[in-house]
């Protein structure tokens, strides 16, 4: 008698476990990743309440982010700045804003004060919706 069915037997179940724990790795490599934005709920809470009607129902539609681009849009404007129209690069897309710093005593104090208003009327008005617009598909 000898002993090569159970060597035999080794060599499969070795060859079986090799295939399967290929499977199982490339099932979790190949696993859908979950994209989209995401939100803590400090951040909904707390956000002002245009962004949260806007992200109460799951969906950023058209309409509602053109809205919350104006709104920032208009907070710049009331700041002293001059942003362009909404949709520079398309159908609820954003805004380009140019300033200017060289009659300014202090460029960069000038481009901290445009940056703080820049992040102000962001956070009131679009940074939220925007995420979200940005992360549907």
């Amino acid at each position: 008698m000898t002993r090569r069915p159970r060597t035999l037997t080794l060599v499969a179940g070795a060859l079986l476990a090799l295939a399967l724990a290929y499977l199982a790795l490339s099932m979790v490599l190949a696993r859908p990743q979950v994209t989209g934005a995401s939100f803590s709920a400090a951040e909904v809470g707390t956000a002002p309440e245009a962004q949260r009607r806007a992200l109460a129902d799951g969906v950023v539609t058209l309409p509602e982010m053109v809205a919350a681009w104006e709104a920032d849009r208009a907070c710049l404007q009331a700041a002293g700045y001059d942003p362009g129209p909404a949709g520079v690069d398309g159908p609820g897309t954003g805004f380009e804003v140019e300033v200017d710093y060289s009659d300014e005593a202090d460029p960069e104090a000038a481009d901290q004060t445009f940056q703080q208003a820049h992040r102000e009327c962001a956070d009131e008005h679009s940074a939220l919706v925007a995420r979200a617009f940005a992360a549907q598909p």
